[in-house]
């Protein structure tokens, strides 16, 4: 008899309701507790189950984030040695750590969706709302595991797709294999799930609901899921559905009211948020730009930005900039010294926009006429965000297609650190276009599992390989070595 991991476990005795021995001795569609399609539907309603990704690769691992040694010698207890091991990209670290946040809070989301279309077709309830439940789950499904695969499986090409994919679970028994298959089957199975949710009956998004999947929404990430499979025409096909949206919408960062400052002495100083820092889930899950709520959760809070991503910025008219890279904002974790940033947009910093948005599809529909050689069409979409991001608008010109690949990847960059550049950089590395690629180092100092040296400096180089995140020791053993690790 095969074993699920710990996390699938508790996450199947959670959502059935009833203990762990009752769920071993029945299979979860003949639980009596699921009748009607408004429990189904209160299960996907359960917004913030699906809405946050515990990211420690995004949040650590690019050349967005940034730990000195100057910062880390003057403050070693705002880092501990656990943020470490994936601030240097380490193996051993990452895989003996205590759990996976991103590993287990995509399978419980994929549990659930298991458990709601192995009932969906035998409860009550309006078969309009079943549908539109049904849909809701094969996305949830097949977004997990695109989340996953661009974490743990080597990056999309087609030298790749005989490389290890995930553990595919498609149903909520715990006897199910957790050998994973192929990359191929494992993105072949996303596509069914993705094909099967565009079934959807709703259109647009629901702006009170937007945790729910709606055509555009799916369009909306079918412009991601094309650009990040090299398929440049669908992409641009499917970000033109998704703008064609009457309900997701731009923000003018101008319009953005002050927040509530944060006043320091000793030494003294006043950190000036904007509105949003304050704003907990009854606010920015309705988030007007997107169309569908995600976001990337960094317990610590402190997203730190590097000094590359700061350069990016036109620091006097980009808003993004002046509202959301707070200047010594170190201060909020007891850092004084060395004066440091801090990147934060939502619930104190704890939270960033990772689900598709508008500002990302028109990001999306930019890269690829910029690639196809378009370079008015790209400079004339990717102005259309910067109008609602700069306090004086400047407009960005290309000079041709190189240059104009080139401008639309670093208002790319300004516009979605920390979530999406984990993503982007595996896809540069595998791509046809050799300019994109990015080499990620770390000036730091020798670090182990159980601590720093600080008198011994070392370079760290993120490696090809170790762009495919290691799979906890925890999952491996629980599965009594079913789930074979990547090779390092």
């Amino acid at each position: 008899m095969k074993r699920l991991s710990s996390s699938l476990i508790i996450i199947t005795c959670l959502a059935l309701l009833a203990g762990c021995k009752k769920y071993l001795e029945e299979e979860p569609r003949k639980q009596a507790s699921i009748q009607t399609v408004a429990q189904l539907e209160a299960l996907v309603d359960n917004a913030m189950q699906f809405a946050e990704e515990g990211n420690s690769t995004a949040a650590l691992s690019t050349d967005d984030y940034e730990v000195t040694r100057d910062l880390y010698k003057n403050n070693r207890n705002a880092f501990s040695t656990d943020i470490l091991q994936y601030y240097i990209f380490s193996v051993e670290g990452v895989i003996n750590a205590s759990a996976d946040a991103l590993w287990q809070g995509e399978y419980k989301k994929i549990f659930t969706a298991n458990l709601i279309l192995e009932n969906i077709d035998r409860v009550t309830g309006d078969n309009a709302a079943k549908e539109r439940v049904k849909a809701d789950a094969y996305f949830i499904r097949g977004y997990s595991n695109w989340v996953l695969a661009n974490h743990y499986c080597a990056p999309f090409n087609d030298a790749n797709m005989g490389s290890l994919g995930l553990p595919l679970k498609k149903t909520t028994t715990y006897e199910e294999s957790l050998k994973r298959a192929t990359l191929k089957d494992t993105y072949d199975f996303i596509q069914s799930d993705l094909t099967e949710a565009q079934k959807v009956p709703v259109d647009d998004v629901d702006p009170r609901r937007a945790w729910r999947i709606s055509k555009k929404a799916i369009a909306a990430f079918m412009s991601r899921y094309y650009l990040f499979t090299g398929n440049y025409p669908l992409s641009l096909a499917e970000a033109e559905k998704a703008l064609a949206t009457a309900k997701a919408k731009l923000v003018d960062y101008n319009t953005l009211a002050p927040g509530i400052p944060a006043i320091y002495s000793n030494p003294a100083d006043t950190l000036r948020y904007i509105e949003l820092n304050s704003w907990t889930p009854a606010k920015f899950l309705y988030w007007p730009e997107f169309y569908y709520t995600r976001f990337t959760y960094y317990s610590s809070q402190w997203f730190v930005p590097s000094a590359g991503l700061l350069a990016l910025y036109d620091q006097q008219h980009d808003l993004r900039y002046r509202h959301f890279m707070i200047r010594n904002g170190g201060r909020r974790m007891d850092v004084v010294s060395p004066v440091n940033y801090r990147y934060t947009i939502f619930d104190d910093g704890s939270e960033l926009p990772a689900g598709f948005t508008v500002a990302e599809v028109l990001l999306n529909k930019a890269e690829v006429q910029a690639r196809q050689g378009d370079v008015n069409g790209a400079m004339t979409t990717v102005n259309i965000l910067r109008q609602k991001r700069m306090s004086t608008y400047v407009a960005l010109s290309a000079s041709g297609r190189e240059d104009a690949v080139k401008k639309v990847l670093e208002e790319r960059r300004r516009e979605l650190p920390f979530a999406m550049r984990w993503y982007d950089i595996r896809r540069f590395s595998v791509n046809d276009d050799p300019a994109d690629d990015v080499t990620v180092t770390r000036d730091f100092f020798n670090v182990t599992t159980t601590g720093v040296d600080v008198n011994t400096p070392k370079t760290y180089t993120l490696t090809t390989k170790r762009l495919v995140v290691p799979i906890s020791a925890v999952e491996i053993n629980v599965s009594k070595g079913e789930i074979e690790q990547n090779a390092y």
